[in-house]
């Protein structure tokens, strides 16, 4: 499958079946976020990655509830250190090469954005002077969702500048 075809067919998964995810294939998808770029090249942010059953249920409190966290193969947190520059957008572009790693693979994934950082953080043992910058559940898809309705390129791009259409 070509990366088009992965980006266009990706979706936001949050029913997931009660299935692991073996090794060598988790391991596969995370260096795919290994391998994206960042800031200077300084890859400084980390990933958290619960597997464990009782420690995701720990989690969905903390999450606003959202009990699919519970049926997701792993549940991954992204620590980064607030205090160096652009560490929102490495954070985010080490998630979405992960995101579609496993959706070439035929894993789904869904980004958690609300959520509880400090008692994320804490739950997690993350240092302090770090924060979880963003969550991301990971696993087999128990659903198919349709593809939802997207703008045209002629709403969203200008060319040269503001107000500029296509």
């Amino acid at each position: 499958m070509g990366v088009m075809d992965v980006i266009r067919s990706r979706r936001s998964i949050r029913k997931y079946k009660k299935k692991p995810i073996p090794e060598d294939l988790l391991i596969e998808i995370l260096e795919a976020a290994r391998l994206a770029p960042s800031g200077a090249n300084r890859q400084f942010w980390k990933l958290i990655v619960v597997r464990d059953e009782e420690r995701k249920k720990g989690l969905v409190p903390l999450c606003r509830d959202q009990k699919f966290i519970e049926d997701c193969s792993a549940f991954i947190a992204a620590v980064d250190d607030p205090n160096q520059k652009w560490y929102r957008v490495d954070v985010a572009i080490a998630l979405d090469h992960l995101s579609l790693a496993a959706a070439e693979k035929g894993l789904g994934t869904c980004w958690i954005g609300a959520f509880d950082p400090e008692k994320v953080a804490e739950y997690l043992g993350v240092p302090k002077g770090l924060v979880v910058t963003v969550c991301m559940t990971l696993g087999y898809p128990a659903e198919s969702p349709e593809p939802r309705p997207r703008k045209t390129l002629e709403e969203l791009v200008f060319w040269e500048k503001y107000g500029e259409k296509l």
